[in-house]
């Protein structure tokens, strides 16, 4: 039990380093590239931190348990729009919200979470809807990327070298991540093993928070360095990177049965439900402040309680 909680703290520390790294390279190529803080945030870093959910889910496929990714995506989107978001903007005392990319997003983002859940309600993700859910995935950051109009801003010019320097330091706190992460979730999934509860529950709870570290701690580490416009790129991007590309790729490798359907019913009530409720606070002049985010933190806690009194 100690070596396990130890090698959780250690694994926690690196995924810190890691993420500071990953923000201090994002900066420089939201610059050179021309792309605002907030896409570069949601195409890189989003896919990045969802590194760990991609694992999981591979390693469920292949293991013909591709339920768990469902469930991990599922808990991890919860846990980024109540727990990871809320906690951040408590630390940031209020987070704003002006630009019309991250509101357009906001919706966007819905729609492609009802989209996935759509294809679920059959009982069954099939090959097809994983192909479906894939080609969402890439439409929608080509429209991402066409529609930035911040390519007309002036930029400095990048010193000879310094790309290259970049590119490869975000490759590696990138690699860092990922081992930092699949530690995480490998030793949460032995404490799970030792308590007897559904494998659902596991996805959903234990490895869910485990695969969100990589979010919390991208959020804090912007928040330190003063770029909160890259906490909801984070966010929004590591919620679309899941409810498309991940799960539509465990489908694809092997098709994901729900069984549980209680346990997925309430899920997905949570999911949609706490998300609707942060589309309304983002929108609600046009900030989402403290006592907002204390309504989140509080929604992500009641959803553990609800999971486990209908276990």
């Amino acid at each position: 039990m100690i070596i396990h909680l130890l090698t959780i703290v250690l694994a926690s520390i690196s995924l810190v380093k890691a993420a500071q790294w990953t923000i201090n390279a994002l900066v420089y190529l939201a610059r050179r590239l021309r792309l605002s803080k907030f896409v570069i945030a949601f195409v890189l870093a989003s896919f990045a931190s969802s590194l760990p959910e991609f694992f999981v889910g591979i390693s469920a496929a292949l293991d013909q348990k591709s339920i768990l990714s469902l469930s991990n995506v599922f808990g991890s989107n919860i846990a980024n729009i109540t727990l990871v978001l809320g906690l951040s903007v408590l630390l940031v005392k209020g987070l704003k919200i002006k630009t019309k990319t991250i509101q357009r997003n906001i919706i966007y983002t819905l729609l492609l979470l009802f989209y996935s859940v759509l294809l679920c309600l059959d009982g069954v993700l099939s090959r097809l809807d994983g192909v479906a859910l894939l080609i969402s995935f890439t439409l929608y950051n080509i429209i991402l990327i066409y529609q930035n109009k911040d390519r007309r801003q002036i930029i400095e010019k990048a010193k000879k070298g310094e790309t290259f320097y970049q590119i490869l330091k975000f490759i590696l706190s990138i690699s860092l991540l990922l081992l930092s992460s699949k530690i995480i979730v490998e030793t949460s999934q032995k404490l799970a093993e030792t308590i007897n509860i559904p494998l659902f529950i596991v996805g959903l709870l234990v490895i869910a928070v485990g695969t969100s570290l990589p979010e919390l701690i991208f959020g804090l580490q912007a928040i330190r360095g003063k770029h909160k416009d890259m906490i909801l790129g984070s966010l929004l991007g590591s919620t679309i990177v899941n409810s498309t590309a991940v799960i539509g790729l465990t489908a694809i490798i092997y098709p994901i049965t729900i069984q549980e359907n209680n346990l997925f019913l309430i899920s997905v009530a949570f999911m949609l439900g706490t998300y609707i409720l942060f589309a309304v606070f983002s929108r609600s002049h046009e900030k989402i402040s403290w006592g907002e985010a204390l309504i989140l933190v509080f929604s992500y806690v009641t959803f553990i309680i609800v999971q486990f009194l209908i276990k």
